[in-house]
C-alpha cells in the first residue's frame, strides 16, 4: 500500500485548521473567504453541510480535505445559520481597518487556494485565485500587513505570490500559525549554517590546494637552483629560505618565517622566495637557449 507523506504545505494548513477562533466576526471572515472559494459545486455550505455530519468527518470523501472539514465544523460552531449563510454582500472595506479581520480572511483564503514549497527545497509562498479581482484584493490585504506580494497570471488562475523567506515567516505568523513559522525558521537555519559551513570546507581546500602548488614550485625552483648553481652560490638570505624551505616542506610562508633565527615576516620570507623563483626561471631561460 502507498503511504502518502504529508508535504510542508499539507503540515501549515493541518496547523491552521486548529487556530483558535478569535471572535463572531473574525469567523465570518474566514467562512466568508473560504465560501466562495473552496470547492466547487455548492462551495463551502456543501461542505459544511458534510462537515456537520459525524460520519464524515470520519471517513470524509476522497476529493475533500479533512484540515477543511475540520475548519468549517469550527467556524460552524462560532457561526448562527444565518450569518454562515451570509445574507447580502459583505463590506470589504472592512478588512483594510481590522486587522483581526483582514487575517482571518487571508487564512481562509490561504486554506482554501495556498500553497507553501518547503523551505528545503527554496521560499515560496503563493495563493492561486479564480479571477484577476479577487487576486487584487488578496495582494493589497497583504499589502496593508507590510508585505509586497506579487501577482502573475498562470493558465485559469492568478497567483499571489510571496518570495522572500523573512515575508512568508511573518505572514505564516499573521495567519497563527506558530508552530510552522518555528519550523520554517529552524530549516532555514540549518540551511544557512550548512551552506556557510560548506563555503569555509571549499575554501579552506582552495586554499590548501593552492599552498601546496605554491610549496611544490618553490621547492622545483630550489631544487634546480642547487642542481644547476648549487645553494653556496647565493646570497645568505636566499640560501638561508631555501634550506629552511626544503627542510620543512609543510610549513606555511607564515610559519617558515618563524623558523628561521632571528625570525622574520612573511612579506619577508615572500620576497625571498619571489627572488628564488625569478632566479630559476632565469636559469630556465639560459637552459633553452643554450639547446
Amino acid at each position: 500500500m502507498k503511504i502518502r507523506r504529508d508535504t510542508f504545505s499539507r503540515t501549515l494548513k493541518e496547523e491552521l485548521s486548529r487556530v483558535e477562533i478569535a471572535g463572531t466576526a473574525q469567523a465570518f471572515w474566514e467562512d466568508c473567504a473560504l465560501r466562495n472559494l473552496a470547492g466547487n459545486k455548492g462551495g463551502a455550505q456543501a461542505l459544511r453541510n458534510q462537515a456537520r455530519r459525524k460520519q464524515h468527518l470520519q471517513t470524509p470523501k476522497p476529493h475533500i480535505k479533512p484540515y477543511l472539514l475540520r475548519r468549517l465544523f469550527y467556524l460552524g460552531k462560532a457561526l448562527s445559520e444565518s450569518e454562515a449563510a451570509g445574507g447580502g454582500k459583505p463590506d470589504l472595506s472592512v478588512l483594510s481597518s481590522d486587522s483581526q479581520s483582514r487575517r482571518s480572511f487571508l487564512r481562509g483564503v490561504f486554506l482554501a487556494k495556498g500553497s507553501l514549497v518547503s523551505p528545503v527545497r527554496g521560499h515560496h509562498l503563493e495563493m492561486a485565485l479564480p479571477t484577476e479581482k479577487v487576486a487584487l484584493l488578496v495582494r493589497n490585504l497583504i499589502a496593508h500587513e507590510g508585505l509586497k506580494g506579487g501577482l502573475v497570471k498562470r493558465r485559469s488562475a492568478w497567483v499571489v505570490y510571496l518570495k522572500d523567506a523573512d515575508e512568508i515567516s511573518k505572514f505564516l505568523a499573521l495567519l497563527g500559525a506558530s508552530r510552522s513559522v518555528l519550523q520554517y525558521e529552524g530549516i532555514r537555519v540549518q540551511k544557512t549554517v550548512k551552506s556557510s559551513v560548506q563555503r569555509q570546507v571549499n575554501m579552506d581546500k582552495a586554499n590548501v590546494s593552492r599552498s601546496v602548488e605554491s610549496c611544490l614550485r618553490q621547492i622545483e625552483d630550489i631544487l634546480l637552483i642547487e642542481q644547476e648553481l648549487g645553494l653556496q652560490r647565493l646570497p645568505k638570505a636566499l640560501r638561508e629560505i631555501s634550506e629552511a624551505r626544503l627542510n620543512n616542506q609543510a610549513l606555511t610562508m607564515q610559519e617558515l618565517g618563524q623558523s628561521l633565527n632571528p625570525p622574520i615576516s612573511k612579506s619577508a620570507v615572500n620576497h625571498r622566495l619571489r627572488r628564488i623563483a625569478q632566479k630559476a626561471d632565469s636559469l630556465r631561460r639560459k637552459s633553452k637557449r643554450e639547446q
